[in-house]
């Protein structure tokens, strides 16, 4: 990528840019000259005949012409409007040059132009004084020779970044109960829906073209050929348009044919294996090492766990959203006729989980009548075990005091016999090479019969075809399981873009009725 262009030419179109302004402050000069004559020239025909303005009662569109051939703009807002009108074309035209934008996937783009967008102005006219002032300058900073520079340069430090994210996105958006591929590797096709309507025309409305254009952007640029529309998908599936009924076709295009069905779906297949490999290592590159090994060749591949610990503990603490959402749906809260629930969180790590286990009453918030109306019938917090393989986490946890017991070990090396069985397991294991599978295996042995487990897990849980997450779907289904996604990047904030799903699970193969409260 040409992330810079030459200092002359940056110096050249900042000088034009401060010229331009210049120009619209003469010009403002000469508007208010004008309207100073204009003025002039009124007061002199009353002067000429006082008393009459019969011209003023006119509607010929002519007159109102006449009077208002000069109209006066505020200054100060218009050489505010000049300056940041010119400095958005000039930065469009930089940003196009550096040819920044064919590293960036549709949603990069949107962000950008989002931030190059005009915002008009908002004032409080009482005051005179700008209200949206700090929205307006959460755009590009003005045009100077040092701005542009420092504005490349962030630019070219994060194109890699830009680049794998724009990757991510176009593999990782498409719709979960179809898609052949996990969350973080892609196989040999990629299966669309609602990419038609009803008759048989691109659906504009789906995405669908966006996600072809991303895809062909992505091997085009990995192939060598940056250049182009990457809309050869797009325009071959238009061609297929009968305009009056759905109908079958098969498209064969540089990286990948294309078929579409009479159904509104379509099936895309990747012919370029060095290319396919290529783009899994990028996206390797960017979700870290949370990528499926895909090679179990064990008996039982639900009994072999991997024992060695995962790259820097695994540790991506549970954002105060996600830690929420997942209990938000999930029993915690316990009766006061019965004992307080025993609850266990295995790599607890900071206790993200454990600590809204133990201290329940942020749920009891939210119902009705709040914690007041239910602390006579419900207990306010529950008896929680933390376990945490890292010495220092597990002196914080300790440190807290809201745990009955915080164990510094690796879970996978703890049995039931040491802490007895729990009414509730809360877990966000360690994701990679499918530990996170391994880690909740291990949690089930320490649910009573009754007992239920939540956890955060990769989404390639639900996708990857290895043997171990095959055999793991298929025990999770029998045991009544349930699956809700986490939003995209709900983990970004703790360093980390694996897309996440939240497992629910009965030891008895209990339904869901048994969940809410």
């Amino acid at each position: 990528m040409n992330a810079l262009i030459p200092r002359a030419t940056v110096e050249d179109i900042v000088q034009r840019r401060n010229r331009a302004i210049d120009l619209y402050g003469v010009a403002l000069n000469a508007i208010i000259t004008a309207d100073e004559a204009v003025q002039a020239a009124h007061k002199a025909a009353n002067d000429a005949s006082p008393g009459v303005n019969s011209y003023n009662y006119n509607s010929a569109e002519e007159v109102k012409a006449f009077r208002n051939a000069v109209q006066l703009p505020d200054t100060s807002q218009y050489l505010r409007v000049a300056r940041r009108l010119v400095d958005i074309d000039v930065w469009s035209w930089i940003i196009q040059h550096t040819e920044l934008e064919r590293l960036m996937d549709k949603k990069a783009k949107d962000e950008l132009r989002a931030q190059m967008a005009y915002v008009p102005e908002r004032f409080d006219y009482h005051t005179k004084a700008l209200i949206n002032g700090d929205e307006i300058a959460r755009g590009l900073p003005e045009v100077t020779v040092e701005n542009v520079f420092a504005t490349l340069e962030k630019f070219r430090g994060e194109a890699e970044t830009i680049w794998r994210r724009g990757i991510a996105n176009a593999f990782s958006n498409l719709d979960r109960r179809f898609r052949s591929h996990d969350g973080f590797k892609i196989g040999g096709r990629v299966v669309l829906t609602y990419v038609f309507d009803e008759y048989g025309r691109l659906s504009y409305s789906s995405r669908a073209g966006d996600i072809l254009i991303d895809i062909e952007r992505v091997f085009s640029i990995l192939d060598g050929k940056p250049e182009g529309s990457f809309q050869s998908a797009v325009r071959a599936l238009q061609d297929r348009q009968s305009g009056f009924s759905p109908t079958q076709s098969l498209h064969e295009l540089p990286y990948f044919r294309i078929r579409g069905f009479k159904n509104g779906n379509a099936h895309l297949w990747f012919t370029r294996d060095d290319l396919v490999r290529k783009v899994n290592k990028l996206l390797a590159e960017f979700y870290g090492e949370v990528i499926g090994d895909g090679n179990e060749a064990e008996e039982d591949v639900l009994k072999s766990r991997k024992m060695t610990p995962a790259r820097n503990f695994g540790f991506f603490p549970t954002p105060d959203a996600a830690a929420e959402r997942m209990l938000g749906e999930f029993s915690i809260i316990g009766d006061r006729k019965a004992p307080r629930l025993r609850i266990l969180e295995p790599s607890a790590g900071t206790g993200a989980l454990a600590r809204r286990c133990a201290d329940v009453r942020w749920r009891l918030a939210q119902w009705s009548g709040g914690v007041e109306a239910a602390k006579d019938r419900y207990h306010l917090g529950n008896d929680v075990d933390c376990v945490e393989v890292q010495p220092d986490l597990a002196t914080g946890l300790q440190a807290q005091g809201l745990y009955k017991r915080v164990l510094n070990q690796d879970f996978l090396t703890l049995t039931p016999a040491t802490t007895g069985l729990y009414d509730r397991v809360v877990m966000n294991p360690p994701f990679d090479r499918e530990r996170d599978i391994d880690h909740v295996m291990h949690a089930l042995d320490f649910l009573k019969p009754e007992g239920g487990l939540t956890a955060i897990m990769s989404a390639g849980t639900q996708f990857r075809t290895t043997r171990k997450a095959e055999a793991f779907r298929a025990l999770m289904e029998r045991m009544n399981a349930t699956w809700e996604d986490l939003p995209p990047g709900s983990f970004a904030e703790t360093g980390t873009y694996v897309n996440t799903v939240v497992l629910r699970v009965w030891k008895d193969g209990a339904t869901n009725t048994r969940w809410r409260r």
